[in-house]
């Protein structure tokens, strides 16, 4: 994949020295914003090293990223996912070990945002509240979490008033590189398409200029005009704390087949009920898990009383709904069917058969299960379970209504 970067930092209008450290590699197309967590001695220190040990681990898998970009080999996209996991984690106990022996250096932690650009995929992961933007045909996705106590809070439903709270607890962090000797990671990867910005930046940037400015700056010229363009508004705002931006352009333009079908994938998703209000990156999980298949016509996908496992989204086709031999319903593009089996293991309540050859999403109860397990997706997921099983039971009760109704005339 043919990729092309930006970068500036800037020591911001408040701060004595940058505590800041980014990366830009690329040969290895590995990019990454480490801000040294503020109020803490040797913020500076334990940036730099989480950078530079991340950038020169990372780099000795060269091979192995090469292989998986070429499609040689047996390197899957969790191999190069977990070269990532295991290498910010790592850096966690180089941060931490590295202020022993030094009361100048106790507390010393950094954020981490990192990503890694590998065939047509994309791998993002981080820890603390620097952040991975996408901007993709005009719209500006956040593809990252902020590991703080108020991004906490607000996310287990609580109410926050930022202003009502102290500045410390409000820029406390719920994870960072340095405290623990291993750091739990988050990770995301997708498809990258033609004309894919990301976007690396430290909360100098995100925590002064609000989204919809910076969707605007962001898609701005080159790379590096983007970079500029975003560090001269948070100087404009004040700049009270360090500023780094990292911007990195995917420049093929010979995948257009290719970006039809993602977008096919994303907007099917979408019109599940369960995934309907999910924001930009948790879909993409939601499609890291889909296989997509083609059904021959007459074809069963599940009979009537069997065990099923996995739901289905049609993408193009018909699929017909029986049940004890009566066609139900056809269902068209866009259609899903079987999703209770992802709760349940329970028998299936109708037959549903492909009536033309049918392309279609498979979802099954393990890999959903997998998702429920990671906690920036839980919540949201199970959220869309009760928004889901909410509407079946308004549709029941309609039913029965409308049934009770015709009876009595």
């Amino acid at each position: 994949m043919i990729v092309a970067h930006g970068s500036r930092t800037d020591i911001g209008s408040v701060r004595n020295n940058n505590e800041d450290s980014f990366f830009a590699d690329g040969e290895c197309q590995l990019y990454g914003v480490c801000d040294g967590v503020g109020g803490r001695a040797g913020g500076a220190e334990a940036s730099r090293i989480a950078a530079e040990y991340i950038a020169r681990t990372v780099a000795t898998y060269r091979k192995q990223i090469d292989d998986f970009s070429k499609d040689i080999g047996q390197v899957a996209r969790r191999d190069v996912a977990l070269i990532l996991e295991r290498t910010i984690s790592e850096a966690s106990r180089q941060v931490r070990h590295h202020g022993f022996g030094d009361p100048k250096l106790t507390g010393l932690a950094t954020t981490a945002a990192v990503l890694l650009v590998a065939g047509n995929q994309a791998f993002v992961a981080h820890v603390g509240d620097s952040r991975v933007y996408l901007l993709r045909q005009g719209v500006l996705h956040l593809l990252t979490e902020d590991h703080s106590l108020v991004n906490d809070m607000r996310r287990r439903g609580r109410a926050i008033d930022p202003s009502s709270m102290a500045a410390g607890y409000q820029e406390s962090l719920t994870r960072a590189l340095g405290v623990l000797d291993t750091a739990r990671v988050d990770l995301l990867d997708l498809e990258v398409l033609p004309s894919d910005r990301f976007l690396l930046c430290s909360d100098g940037v995100h925590g002064v200029v609000n989204n919809e400015f910076m969707q605007l700056l962001a898609g701005r010229g080159t790379p590096q005009v983007a970079c500029d363009e975003l560090i001269g508004a948070a100087l404009e705002r004040g700049a009270p704390d360090n500023a780094t931006v990292v911007v990195v352009d995917v420049l093929d333009d010979r995948a257009e087949d290719r970006a039809m079908r993602v977008r096919r994938r994303l907007e099917a998703i979408q019109s599940v009920t369960m995934f309907r209000y999910l924001p930009f990156a948790d879909l993409i999980r939601v499609s890291g898990i889909a296989r997509e298949l083609t059904w021959p016509a007459g074809q069963a996908f599940f009979r009537e009383d069997e065990v099923g496992d996995a739901m289905y989204i049609v993408l193009s086709g018909a699929a017909k709904v029986s049940k004890l031999g009566v066609e139900l319903s056809v269902l068209a593009p866009g259609a899903h069917f079987g999703e209770m089996a992802l709760i349940e293991r329970a028998p299936r309540s109708a037959t549903v058969t492909a009536e033309t050859d049918c392309d279609v999403l498979v979802i099954d109860r393990e890999g959903f299960y997998g998702l429920l397990s990671e906690e920036s997706a839980a919540v949201k997921l199970l959220w869309g379970l009760v928004r889901m099983l909410n509407s079946r039971l308004r549709s029941t009760s309609e039913e029965l209504s409308h049934i009770k109704t015709g009876g009595s005339k």
